[in-house]
């Protein structure tokens, strides 16, 4: 995703004739939405509001430590409070995520799905940045899906398809501009999933499904015990509703004075904005680019242009490019480094390769790296969809002399940095230490590991940086080490 993200987008097929067919029974989107409120018994706690406490599961697909199952997860507890008249939720949460303490967030989080403010004791700002998380925490909520769609009014009956094991009636609508299928239980009205298109970042578009089951008795309504957040078929967040009760609204916290009629654009997460980039220099042929949320490192060794990494995506991709050209000018081959996986590290790829530009990456990067650029971006092209060219990559297994040695890369080869590289120029004694320095404060697993690898290589950096870390002396990490 790059520039303002448009936050959905059509269905991206119909359905095929052998699995749904034409809804017959004569009854309205309105009828049908009507009876699904009604099967969850939501009026029958009129002017009540769930009080719930809830855990969720997120596979950290993006950041593990390999590009296939098993991911590891993060766990947030949620204590929250939902208004089904006005459709508010608040809640505040605690992540417990490696080595993190299980903190608070230390804010209250507010959406109606179309606007979501962050809340700090009596403060209350609108926090568009976190609206998609937002968003999708939200849609576990069917009672919340319902309400929406009912409120809109524009719903049409979409016909009946097959899906876990039953036929179902599935209802249509544009919220927003996008296309949305809810699917119901035409034995019992009940709601099953919601089903939508978005833009991805790194994959152009994915198919997202909010599914509900195992539900449960709370007070006279029934809710999901467990709730799922699909994308492109595979399980991204698990949610398990537990303690959950109707209580009055003053056993609530005050709600502050907000416009729950109001819609906000929903912006990416800082870290993923591509944000106006700027320059440091480490010598005559070697710069850092950063912005607010990464930093790689670019220089022009002989004739040719190595960069280091390339985040975030086509539109950061396109300001490096600029960058480059300001500092490196005239025609030069570029060869861009891929010393990790992470997906925002890896999201301007796809833009470089457009430019013909060679991959140089870990052995074990090739896989993953075929199908982020075989991937087609069919509902929002980008620069590579727009000018296909086939990946040429070169593997690194063990240390990689490039440029006739000018540019050396080395694998970091730690337990926790196995397919990990970083970069050596010796001329200019600099180390890019890819994602694998975070933390200049204390010894960590990671700063180990590197200092580790450039010892066994035998290299002496004056001064190193990372993407999350600046330009800094080596005899920092000496010492932590």
């Amino acid at each position: 995703m790059v520039g303002e993200l448009l936050i959905l987008a059509m269905v991206a097929a119909a359905p095929s004739h052998d699995s749904c067919r034409i809804d017959r029974s004569g009854i309205s989107a309105e009828q049908w939405l009507a009876r699904a409120w009604e099967a969850m018994g939501v009026d029958r706690e009129r002017g009540r509001i769930l009080a719930y406490h809830a855990t969720t599961g997120t596979e950290e697909n993006y950041e593990s430590d390999r590009t296939y199952p098993p991911f590891f997860s993060a766990f947030e507890r949620r204590e929250g409070w939902f208004d089904p008249a006005t459709g508010l939720d608040r809640s505040r949460s605690q992540v417990i995520f490696p080595g993190a303490s299980g903190g608070s967030s230390g804010f209250d989080r507010l959406t109606t799905g179309r606007a979501t403010w962050m809340a700090r004791d009596t403060a209350v700002r609108p926090a568009a940045s976190i609206q998609l998380d937002a968003i999708a925490g939200r849609r576990l909520n069917p009672i919340a899906v319902v309400r929406d769609w009912r409120r809109d009014r524009e719903a049409v009956v979409g016909g009946r398809c097959h899906y876990r094991d039953y036929e179902r009636v599935v209802l249509e609508r544009r919220d927003q501009g996008a296309g949305q299928r809810l699917f119901l239980d035409p034995k019992t009205g009940y709601p099953v999933k919601l089903e939508l298109e978005e833009p991805h970042y790194l994959w152009g578009q994915v198919r997202v499904e909010y599914l509900w089951s195992t539900w449960i008795r709370v007070g006279q309504a029934s809710l999901p015990g467990a709730s799922f957040r699909l994308v492109d078929g595979a399980v991204e967040n698990t949610s398990t509703l537990g303690q959950a009760q109707w209580v009055s609204a003053d056993s609530a916290p005050a709600r502050p004075v907000i416009d729950t009629a109001l819609a906000m654009p929903s912006e990416l997460p800082r870290f993923l904005q591509p944000l106006p980039v700027d320059t440091v220099r480490v010598s005559d042929r070697l710069f850092l680019l950063h912005n607010l949320g990464y930093r790689e490192a670019v220089a022009l060794v002989r004739d040719t242009v190595f960069l280091f990494d390339a985040t975030q995506g086509d539109e950061r991709a396109r300001l490096d490019s600029a960058w480059i050209a300001k500092v490196f000018p005239g025609p030069h081959p570029l060869v861009l480094v891929v010393t990790d996986l992470a997906w925002p590290h890896v999201a301007g790829v796809r833009y470089w390769v457009s430019r013909g530009a060679t991959v140089v990456s870990h052995a074990a990067s090739r896989d993953f790296l075929e199908r982020v650029v075989s991937r087609r971006w069919t509902r929002w092209p980008d620069a590579l969809e727009r000018a296909r060219r086939p990946l040429r990559f070169v593997p690194v297994t063990d240390s990689l002399r490039l440029a006739g040695g000018d540019v050396i890369l080395h694998p970091i080869d730690g337990i926790a940095s196995e397919g990990a590289l970083m970069g050596w120029l010796p001329s200019s004694r600099f180390l890019w230490a890819s994602d694998y320095i975070q933390d200049l404060s204390q010894p960590t697993q990671y700063l180990t590991e590197v200092a580790a690898a450039a010892s066994r290589a035998r290299l002496s950096p004056l001064r190193f940086a990372a993407e999350h870390v600046p330009l800094t002396e080596w005899t920092t990490v000496e010492r932590l080490r």
